[in-house]
């Protein structure tokens, strides 16, 4: 049972994060719409690298839901990188605001 919160624990933070950083993106994606000419074709690029992230966040996230014990630590491993850098493309995306 202890194996089973553990699992359940980590992915409802994970899920947490994820709206957390969503929410984020949302935000920046308001203000890359404001720009224009050349700063809009960078952000575009960007927001589409963050997207590409952020869909692989999302199916590690499914994946930790639907996987056996056997399959938990490989994925769970799998899921911090994807969260990393989901993480690092919003942050990059976001310091060209600042």
């Amino acid at each position: 049972m202890a194996e089973q919160s553990r699992r359940e624990q980590f992915i409802e933070t994970l899920k947490e994060r994820l709206d957390d950083l969503n929410s984020e993106m949302d935000k920046l994606e308001k203000k890359a719409a404001e720009a224009s000419g050349k700063a809009e074709e960078r952000y575009e690029e960007q927001l589409a690298d963050v997207r590409e992230k952020r869909a692989e966040m999302q199916n590690k996230l499914k994946e930790l839901r639907a996987a056996s014990e056997a399959q938990f630590d490989r994925l769970k491993l799998e899921a911090e990188h994807a969260w990393k850098a989901f993480q690092n493309s919003v942050n990059y995306f976001r310091s060209h605001f600042q």
